[in-house]
């Protein structure tokens, strides 16, 4: 028995000699690893949560920046149409109306007579003597306006009536002598009233953005 125990305190004494030369060590360095695998894991964990973040905010600046570039283009666009809408009706309806108003008022006989009438005054104020002829709109017979003249017109007039012309409206007079005609047709009363009335009309319809 007693050689018996022996051996077995002898197994015994090597089992804790391996456990304290072998098992504790390999489970200190166990411990170790498993340490530095945390320490490890934490530092990867970090590393990409602030590559995260970057990311993010790379994102948002790029965002920020393409809704930027959409705004400014959005905006330039909205400028854009709404000038171009202003022309469009600038266009259509002031040039339109205007030119229809002046034409109309140009084609009636009695302010055809007192635009002739007018201008021979002017012309006898100044004391020009010269050779007029009077033109006016085809569209109204120049029976018609000569009817609604006076004898002194009429008579300062070269061929004692006025002729009929080629506007639309209005008259033309050409005193002779001095090679010169008076345009007062449709046509040149719509430029000389646009260009004083055009900047009310503009801002009328359109207010300073």
């Amino acid at each position: 028995m007693k050689g018996l125990e022996s051996g077995k305190d002898k197994v015994k004494k090597i089992c804790e000699v391996l456990k304290k030369e072998t098992l504790e060590p390999a489970k200190k360095e166990a411990e170790e690893i498993l340490h530095q695998a945390h320490a490890t894991a934490e530092t990867i964990i970090s590393q990409a949560h602030e590559k995260a973040k970057d990311i993010e905010s790379a994102a948002k600046k790029e965002i920020e920046r393409q809704r930027n570039v959409f705004q400014s283009s959005l905006n330039q666009a909205c400028k854009q149409s709404i000038e171009s809408l202003k022309q469009e009706i600038e266009n259509k309806l002031f040039s339109k109306e205007l030119s229809n108003l002046i034409t109309t008022q140009t084609q009636d006989p009695k302010v055809i007579a007192e635009l002739v009438t007018a201008v021979v005054k002017a012309i006898e104020k100044e004391g020009i003597n010269s050779d007029i002829t009077a033109y006016v709109s085809s569209v109204v017979p120049a029976k018609t306006i000569n009817g609604l003249l006076t004898q002194n017109v009429l008579q300062r007039l070269k061929e004692k009536e006025v002729l009929l012309g080629s506007m639309q409206g209005g008259v033309a007079v050409k005193l002779h002598k001095e090679n010169i005609t008076l345009d007062i047709t449709d046509i040149a009363l719509k430029e000389l009233v646009s260009q004083y009335i055009r900047k009310d009309f503009r801002d009328m319809l359109f207010v300073a953005n």
